[in-house]
């Protein structure tokens, strides 16, 4: 209940006397014994006293001192608020700067968005477009909170000096004043993350470093600072999960590891299930544990891009219990689609030493891998696939096992080439093959009177192109099925439909030229198909018009 006092000055007030509306606006912004804090009726009153006695440095300073942003004002009352403000702060009141400078970084808008999300200025949501026109306008105030900001964050007898750099940051981070400077931004939270408090963990974290590129080296000092405690902090925080992975990368903390992985972070599941395994993939070569191991797989293994670790280390703790572990992670990395675990539980599942051992499951995970595109089990599968030809049921032998070592060839594995030169034919050059002359004299002929090939002759035109390009014999340029001919990594030949004693060919497509011819014989084939004009005839009827195109084109 408000004292006798309080009312005789409420009484005075509300008869106008300016002192007393004043000292009423003192009362309310402060509270006092029966009057509980309110801020809405302080500013009330005490521009109700300016109205009076002037706007003076008093009531503004008094206002620059007691007001919190967290209030929400009113749009009649938060024009008042920052009228006061200004004024303090052009007077040199710290405070003053302080909440400009905050409420400006508010409102001001982001060029990049970043993820901390900065103080709230409350007092001033209300405020109305009118409202900041009359004061001048929102953007006029950009380059002076930048200003207070860099004043104040330099200011040691500033009290919220660490708050100010923070907000600097935040600032320069997305450009919200106008000025956009990354490398500082991050020198300043650099420095304020060496702080061993939570600040300073929150300045570690507020940089949202990736996973994948890890933590700036110049943050190692403050990651080093705060693990500590984040280690012996039973409570394990989703948000720290960067700081774990950081400190794996950064200082090879296998605990930080650990946690990382049980939070469920997929490249820390990996690291981990491959450090339990002893796998390495910086390396291309592969050395199982066991001399027999090593001689069965001799081939096979080779150069796949991970190697078993085969030191002192490693055989005293690659044991049947460590790779369970392995296997428990790394199907939690596989199940997410994480290419390189699939690799490795393959190779897990082929190691003496584990109780699981299985071949079947191995071939499984191998293939898992190729279908995610890792080149090392792509080459496997395609290898494998080829050992076995003899044993699979394909329209044309090798075709399997090609479009595999195509893929790992694509991806730089060496061995993958080589067996890829084995599968498939090479013809790059169109100039060493016989059609050469032919295809250059039809090639030429078409540009300059394309009038002249028409209906069955045009597709013939077609397919001198075509078999320059992959080097065809006589009996395969008149034969192939031209629309059926091309494959994603290369090109089909088979003709033992009509001469069931040809053999197929699988022919690489290495070149421009040769995928772009492949592509307008198909388009003309389908036009004419579309046309329902596509009557190539027999053998003798196509042998007649190659005959009739060379005499037109007058090539031999």
């Amino acid at each position: 209940m408000a004292t006798r006092e309080f009312l005789k000055i409420m009484k005075l007030a509300r008869s106008g006397d300016a002192l007393a509306q004043q000292k009423i606006g003192h009362i309310y912004m402060l509270g006092d014994v029966g009057v509980p804090k309110n801020s809405q009726n302080a500013l009330l009153w005490l521009e109700k006293a300016s109205v009076s006695i002037g706007f003076n440095e008093e009531i503004s300073n008094f206002v620059a001192d007691h007001l919190e942003l967290t209030i929400n004002l009113s749009s009649t009352q938060a024009p008042f608020a920052w009228k006061c403000l200004l004024l303090a702060a052009k007077a040199g009141h710290t405070r003053a700067r302080w909440l400009i400078a905050q409420a400006i970084s508010q409102f001001a808008p982001q060029t990049n968005q970043i993820s901390e999300t900065p103080i709230t200025a409350l007092a001033f949501a209300q405020m109305s477009e009118k409202n900041w026109s009359d004061a001048g306008g929102l953007e006029s105030f950009f380059s002076l909170a930048h200003r207070y900001l860099e004043e104040l964050a330099d200011l040691s007898s500033f009290d919220e000096q660490t708050s100010a750099k923070k907000l600097l940051a935040q600032c320069l981070q997305d450009g919200r004043l106008g000025t956009l400077d990354v490398d500082r931004s991050k020198k300043i939270i650099a420095s304020l993350a060496t702080q061993s408090n939570d600040l300073g963990l929150s300045s570690l974290l507020s940089l949202g470093f990736s996973f994948n590129q890890g933590v700036d080296a110049s943050l190692v000092p403050a990651l080093k600072m705060h693990l500590p405690s984040l280690l012996n902090n039973k409570k394990r925080q989703q948000e720290h999960l960067p700081i774990y992975w950081a400190a794996w990368q950064q200082l090879q903390n296998v605990d930080a590891l650990e946690i990382a992985a049980e939070l469920g972070h997929i490249p820390a599941q990996l690291a981990l299930g491959l450090r339990l395994a002893k796998l390495d993939t910086n390396t291309h070569e592969v050395t199982i544990n066991t001399k027999s191991e090593k001689e069965k797989n001799k081939e096979e293994d080779r150069k796949t891009g991970i190697r078993i670790n085969t030191d002192t280390e490693s055989k005293t703790n690659s044991g049947n219990a460590r790779l369970k572990r392995a296997v428990y992670w790394l199907k939690l990395a596989a199940n997410q689609g994480e290419r390189d675990a699939w690799y490795a539980l393959g190779l897990i599942n082929r190691m003496p030493q584990y109780s699981g051992y299985s071949a079947e499951d191995s071939d499984l995970f191998f293939d898992k891998a190729a279908d995610l595109g890792h080149p090392q089990a792509q080459y496997r599968k395609g290898a494998a696939l080829w050992r076995k030809r003899a044993q699979l049921s394909e329209a044309v032998e090798g075709l399997q096992a090609s479009y595999w070592v195509w893929h790992a060839s694509q991806q730089g594995v060496t061995e993958a080439q080589e067996l890829l030169s084995k599968i498939m034919e090479s013809h790059p050059n169109p100039k060493k093959n016989e059609w050469h002359a032919l295809a250059s004299a039809v090639t030429q002929a078409m540009i300059e009177s394309s009038h002249r090939f028409t209906g069955e002759i045009l597709l013939m035109c077609h397919r001198v192109i075509v078999a320059n390009q992959l080097n065809l014999s006589k009996a395969e340029l008149l034969l192939t099925n031209i629309a059926a001919i091309q494959h994603e990594h290369g090109a089909v030949v088979d003709i033992r439909s009509e001469l069931p004693r040809s053999t197929p060919r699988l022919i690489l497509i290495e070149t421009l030229e040769q995928r772009k011819a492949l592509m307008m014989a198909s388009k003309a084939f389908a036009n004419a198909e579309l046309s329902n004009s596509l009557d190539e005839g027999n053998l003798r009827q196509r042998r007649y018009r190659l005959e009739k195109l060379m005499e037109m084109v007058q090539a031999k």
